[in-house]
């Protein structure tokens, strides 16, 4: 199973809900990039400018990702996570949550502790390259939502009912 969105969107809080319910592993491949920027120490903004600069960064992770779904069992939290494993031939339960701007910016200032303000400009900041950066290298348009198996919007529900929501799909689709 994968599951994408833009940061804010709640694909962390969910996630962990998701694979406790299910029983499987939950990987968050944002994880390994964040790493990476604070082995450099650099912001997620300057790393991805970096990584885009430099393929080998996100091939890398690439060939992980792809690995830890063939083994299976495994929940996959990233942006690009359904995309890649279809383009690999790895089947997975695909699903995207999204949220209005606004909403995600006030998730992130307050996850963050920034203000909101410094919270949109952060992550619009961060769209942008992340955008550009998966466009360049895969031809990939992040808001092209129509290969996952459910997009949810994330604004009106709990992480609770999402995740309900997301197993009872999973499940009915068995």
């Amino acid at each position: 199973m994968t599951v994408g969105g833009l940061p804010g969107a709640g694909k962390t809080t969910v996630a962990k809900k998701v694979a406790e319910e299910l029983g499987i592993k939950h990987v968050n491949i944002g994880e390994i990039f964040r790493g990476l920027a604070e082995a450099r120490a650099m912001t997620l903004e300057e790393f991805g400018v970096y990584a885009q600069k430099n393929p080998d960064v996100d091939k890398s992770i690439d060939a992980k990702t792809i690995e830890l779904a063939k083994a299976g069992g495994v929940l996959l939290e990233g942006r690009l996570t359904g995309p890649m494993l279809k383009r690999n031939g790895v089947q997975a339960f695909q699903v995207w949550l999204d949220a209005p701007l606004k909403v995600r910016a006030e998730r992130v200032a307050k996850r963050d502790g920034l203000s909101f303000a410094s919270a949109v400009a952060a992550t619009q900041a961060r769209e942008k390259v992340e955008w550009d950066r998966y466009f360049d290298i895969y031809g990939i348009d992040l808001r092209d939502t129509s290969g996952y198996d459910a997009v949810i919007d994330t604004s009106e529900k709990t992480p609770e009912a999402i995740a309900k929501e997301i197993v009872a799909a999973a499940k009915k689709r068995k």
